[in-house]
């Protein structure tokens, strides 16, 4: 199994079955997905993009003073899942981005059911939950890279 760049539009094998199940393929298409300084990282496995994470352009509202940049799309397929992999990218992100110097901050709306997974990393919670639309209860969450 290998972390590499991948482009949005590989990212969708995974966000499609596992989060936007029922919906239309274009429902897993992520506003900035395609913007230069957007980051999509997959593992991949005998050929095969098996778990996603995109790191997106989007400054965060709550810390408007920090360069921030947004996760979205973290996935694994469901045979995949419980296998730490979700775990390795998201540290993978945060080193690639922590050399970039410049982001000091990574900030995600978690669905709850995931919340202690981001927590385990070290995110934080902030504010009350909120429901989005057909997908469900989140939390806002956010982490301060460290040099």
């Amino acid at each position: 199994m290998t972390i590499k760049s991948i482009s949005a539009k590989d990212t969708f094998t995974v966000r499609h079955p596992v989060l936007r199940p029922d919906r239309p393929i274009e429902d897993c298409y992520f506003e900035l997905d395609n913007h230069v300084s957007s980051l999509h990282l997959g593992i991949e496995f005998n050929g095969e993009i098996i778990a996603v994470l995109s790191a997106l352009p989007i400054k965060c509202e709550n810390f408007p003073n920090l360069m921030s940049m947004r996760l979205r799309g973290i996935a694994t397929l469901h045979a995949f899942q419980k296998k730490g992999l979700g775990s390795q990218l998201m540290i993978e992100v945060e080193k690639r981005l922590l050399k970039l110097k410049k982001i000091k901050l990574l900030w995600l709306n978690a669905r709850i059911s995931a919340k202690p997974f981001y927590q385990n990393l070290g995110y934080e919670t902030m504010g009350k939950t909120f429901n989005v639309q057909g997908i469900g209860v989140h939390q806002f969450m956010y982490k301060k890279l460290l040099e």
